[in-house]
């Protein structure tokens, strides 16, 4: 564990963490869709790191939390039309 993440951990209770790793993977994924030149590659490998690193903990369940709510929204969609 390293510093960033032991103070992380100490600083942001778990709820607080996980929804800070979801604001970035849903960050990423926006930010990821926005066409050349306007692309923001900085702020994307910014933010990866950031969910890789400090809020890696939960990581894997807000990527989760976000699949799954696309797959609802989409499901949503298609029984809508």
């Amino acid at each position: 564990m390293t510093k960033i993440q032991d103070s992380t951990e100490y600083t942001f209770g778990m709820r607080d963490q996980l929804i800070i790793a979801q604001a970035l993977v849903l960050g990423i994924q926006e930010l990821k869709k926005v066409p050349s030149p306007f692309t923001e590659l900085s702020n994307i490998l910014d933010m990866e790191w950031l969910l890789e690193n400090p809020f890696k903990n939960m990581s894997v369940v807000a990527h989760l939390m976000a699949g799954e709510a696309s797959r609802i929204n989409n499901k949503i969609t298609e029984e809508a039309n």
